[in-house]
């Protein structure tokens, strides 16, 4: 089921956040997300909108979206990774917003491919000024089938 989070909840989501992002980001240095964990819970979340799917009482994952549309957490436990429930958020978010953005770092392949799966495209490349590490921009707009060219294996 997905639902909105409740406040009594962020402190799981933080947690959910914290494992996912080292397994995810191992390039970057552990302490990073460590450091942002307590940020995660009581400012990121609480300032998103944010909804949880949930199965047998147990949160399994989340996504948050901020203002202009941008999710800035769309994250799995990863001992329930692979088995949709990333795709079952999108497409709950998708049916709320026309149009979404979001960020993902160059590195972290098996992001890349599920948004390009789910026909985010790719609109620009810069560099994440706190991590130093190379992102993409990718957008995805209801009814959109066209994008840029072909920078990355997958993308269309």
């Amino acid at each position: 089921m997905i639902r909105k989070i409740n406040a009594k909840e962020f402190e799981k989501a933080a947690q959910l956040w914290l494992d996912a992002s080292l397994k995810a980001h191992h390039f970057i240095d552990a302490a990073y997300w460590k450091n942002n964990l307590q940020n995660m819970q009581n400012f990121y979340l609480p300032k998103s909108e944010t909804f949880v799917f949930e199965d047998k009482r147990k949160i399994k994952g989340f996504i948050s979206v901020t203002e202009n549309n941008y999710i800035a957490a769309l994250f799995v436990d990863p001992s329930f990774q692979r088995k949709k429930i990333g795709s079952k958020l999108l497409s709950f978010i998708r049916k709320k917003y026309s149009h979404l953005c979001l960020k993902v770092y160059v590195k972290n392949l098996p992001a890349i491919s599920f948004y390009q799966k789910n026909d985010f495209k790719i609109i620009a490349e810069r560099t994440d000024t706190l991590t130093n590490e190379k992102e993409l921009i990718m957008s995805w707009a209801l009814g959109c089938k066209s994008g840029f060219s072909k920078r990355y294996s997958a993308d269309s």
